[in-house]
């Protein structure tokens, strides 16, 4: 409803609620008594009509008849009672116009008077009524004509319904949705709670709300938001502590429970506050606290009086349904913060993330150059981690990842900043007098011994050793970039002289790089000679247990080293250039081998291919994907292509105009692993996308932290408002899959479903499920 309508009084209201023909029927028998009289000449033409008086007495409803000039001629108690008078007799030949305020009788007088000229109807209008008492009321009202027996209109016949409690719940449905709408926009949560307040406010009227966050000791709450109460008294209650007798707030998280205080001046919980409350006149305070999924308590949303009172049932509801908004609003902002934090951040060893790290890396070189100190750049690589993975699984693979983290640390004391650089790598910038290379060996020396110390996990011993390689500026390189490559080169050499050994970069003495450079060609011929293949992981829909897509993952048989994982070679590929001829052979094997499928008449899906960073920025990409589907014959809305959110977000308006590009033709677009580096969930929107993926990292630990299920609830709530399939990737056990299904996740993959399987094994199980997978393979 506009404000103009508002201030007018009137709208159309929704149909039923006069019952049309009791009042044609009644009408009908006014007319029958009122055969000769005229309401205009006489006020008591009807006779001896004390029967339906009584009759209309007992009806809820107003009900009332009018004459010709809009004056009583009969109603009922209930309009008597409410316009003040002790009788309905009080109201008999009075006009709105003197029972209401001039701006709601005119409107009234006026709609009477037309539709008695016109002798037409007046069905199911909204009115809005302030009684005496400066209460506001909405009615739905229906009135009809009467007629004399030569058809003029005598006078009107009208019942009204009250639908204030109705039309207070639609306005209150409204505003949640408005403060819903808030909520996805990615508006700050101040903003939030501000707009919650002031919407409850509008509801409560007359009174002031507030909303305090508790503090992360727990034993603290903080003033959030109050906009309408002095700002002076925000500052003294913000910090106050939880207790039993802390006013209605502090006393409410303490107990977890609503506390009502009906006068702030007669209660034992405001008896050290009093003081603090008189100079703002706060006579009444209520207050209800608003939990986290898991029950710990969040916060209060309070609403204050300058009078005293105690809350009737609508305004008791209203309070608590602005608390469970508060509770939602909150545990959103507190999701996308922790999203962000893990942007950052390695969510397993809370190390920061590779995302910064060549950002992190010049600002230390800058600092060397002012300084002249040295600084060098280690890298730490863990010596056959994926065994420790296949033999005990992941649950102990993180377990010791998290122990080698810890160990890193303790070697310098927290003293150099240490990033978690990839799977099983870390790395560590060193300054200061260790950065000298005659200090660096003894420091590498007793952190590879702490690394050696024994993992004692349950009942699980282990001995896992490193390959530690480092190099200096400005001694090994004279850019970020130098220095970076020479310290992977020192960690490979680490490696070729056995392993469990660390090396120092030596500029004069190194070797050219030879082994990379000679595996980087090793790759390219083998691409020519066709020892690459591709394995697919099959993609499930939750809801239908159908495989609806798979994703090809690259694998490498190498005429030596034997069968080689994409972590072996794709990161060499990527810094040598490589990836483009690599990427291209992916793309045009994945799309050749989608064709064949469905020539060979099994079920349409989606073949999913990754894009790497050097594939995003090369030119030819769009060329290289219409070669690949005019090529293979294959429709563009049967590939898929993933893009790493930290590889968009690095130039968003280039990433959405090749985006576009792709879309145009019909090709799918997904963001992969979703919520590990992304810096603003509210830039989502601009990507023309159909999913996303959300990283594996969340989903590892969902049956036992709630922190993970929180920012997989959120994922998935977000992706459905912005109308996006999402996947969840790394799915391993059936109670996975039901906190999935229970969050309505559309689409998974994982083991638990299938492992990557070559494309002949795949293709049996496409032709095996085109009924619903029941079983995990």
């Amino acid at each position: 409803m506009t404000d103009q309508q508002v201030s007018q009084g009137r709208n159309e209201g929704p149909t039923g609620f006069a019952d049309w023909q009791a009042m044609k029927s009644l009408a009908t028998r006014l007319e029958e008594l009122n055969t000769t009289a005229c309401f205009d000449s006489s006020l008591d033409m009807f006779g001896d009509l004390d029967w339906l008086q009584q009759l209309v007495n007992l009806v809820s409803d107003y009900v009332y008849v009018k004459d010709r000039r809009s004056r009583f001629v009969m109603a009922n108690d209930k309009v008597a009672e409410d316009m003040g008078r002790s009788t309905s007799a009080e109201l008999i030949g009075k006009s709105d116009l003197e029972l209401h305020p001039p701006e709601v009788g005119q409107v009234f007088y006026e709609d009477e008077q037309s539709m008695m000229r016109e002798g037409s109807d007046l069905v199911d209008v909204m009115d809005r009524i302030v009684l005496p008492d400066g209460t506001e009321k909405w009615f739905s009202s229906s009135k009809y004509p009467i007629r004399k027996e030569n058809g003029d209109v005598v006078g009107i016949v009208g019942i009204s319904r009250d639908v204030t409690e109705r039309q207070n719940a639609e306005k209150l449905q409204r505003g949640q949705n408005e403060i819903l709408k808030k909520l996805v926009s990615g508006l700050p949560l101040q903003d939030v709670l501000n707009s919650l307040v002031l919407m409850i406010e509008g509801q409560l009227e007359s009174g002031m709300g507030s909303v305090m966050l508790v503090d992360d000791s727990g034993n603290h709450i903080l003033s959030a938001s109050g906009p309408n109460l002095p700002k002076s008294y925000l500052d003294l209650v913000d910090g106050i502590e939880v207790g039993p007798r802390v006013g209605s707030c502090g006393t409410a998280v303490f107990r977890k429970e609503a506390v009502f205080v009906e006068d702030i001046f007669d209660s034992e919980l405001w008896a050290e506050y009093v003081d603090l409350v008189r100079e703002f006149n706060l006579k009444s305070c209520w207050s209800v606290p608003f939990f986290s999924g898991s029950g710990k308590v969040l916060g209060t949303f309070a609403f204050y009086w300058t009078d005293v009172r105690a809350p009737s049932e609508r305004e008791e509801k209203i309070v608590r349904e602005a608390a469970h908004l508060a509770s939602i609003a909150v545990e959103r902002d507190r999701a996308e913060k922790r999203i962000r934090y893990l942007a950052d951040h390695d969510p397993l060893t809370g190390l920061p993330n590779r995302r910064k790290f060549k950002r992190k890396l010049e600002a230390k070189i800058e600092a060397s150059r002012q300084t002249g100190e040295p600084v060098a750049v280690v890298f730490v690589d863990m010596d056959n981690f994926k065994f420790i993975n296949d033999s005990y699984g992941h649950a102990v693979g993180d377990d010791v990842l998290s122990t080698v983290a810890d160990r890193i640390l303790g070697s310098h004391n927290i003293t150099f900043e240490t990033i978690r650089f990839g799977g099983d790598e870390f790395v560590l910038f060193v300054d200061g007098p260790t950065a000298h290379k005659s200090e660096l060996k003894d420091y590498l020396a007793r952190m590879r011994a702490e690394i050696l110390k024994t993992i004692e996990l349950d009942t699980l011993t282990l001995h896992v050793t490193c390959s530690i390689g480092t190099a200096v500026f400005p001694l090994d390189g004279d850019t970020a970039d130098e220095v970076l490559k020479n310290a992977d080169q020192a960690m490979f050499e680490a490696k070729n002289l056995g392993r469990d050994n660390f090396f120092i970069f030596d500029r004069e003495t190194a070797p050219a790089g030879v082994n990379r450079l000679k595996l980087v060609e090793e790759l390219r011929r083998g691409i020519d000679n066709n020892e690459l293949f591709l394995e697919y992981q099959p993609q499930i829909d939750l809801m239908s247990g159908r495989i609806v897509g798979a994703e090809a993952l690259v694998r490498w048989t190498h005429p030596e080293r034997g069968r080689l994982m994409p972590g072996e070679f794709i990161e060499i590929a990527e810094q040598t250039g490589a990836i483009i001829s690599l990427g291209r052979w992916v793309l045009n094997e994945a799309c050749r081998q989608n064709k064949a499928w469905q020539d060979a008449g099994l079920p349409h899906i989606t073949i999913a291919v990754n894009v790497s960073a050097n594939q995003f920025r090369d030119k030819a990409l769009l060329s290289d994907v219409f070669s690949a589907l005019d090529t293979s014959g294959l429709d563009a809305r049967y590939l898929e292509l993933e893009f790493t959110e930290s590889l968009v977000i690095q130039n968003v308006e280039q990433a959405v105009a090749l985006m576009e590009d792709f879309r145009r033709i019909g090709i799918h677009l997904a963001i992969d692993d979703f919520g590990t580096g992304y810096s603003s969930l509210v830039a989502l929107k601009n990507f023309p996308l159909n999913r996303l993926k959300i990283d594996q990292s969340f989903i590892r630990d969902l049956e036992y932290k709630e922190s993970d299920r929180a920012i997989v609830r959120a994922i998935i709530s977000l992706g459905r408002e912005l109308g996006l399939n999402v996947v969840a990737e790394g799915v391993e056990t059936a109670k996975q899959q039901a906190f999935l299904l229970s969050c309505r996740c559309e689409t998974t993959q994982g083991y638990h479903f299938g492992r990557p399987m070559a494309a002949d094994k795949f293709s049996k199980l496409l032709g095996m499920t085109r009924t619903p997978l029941d079983v995990a393979l």
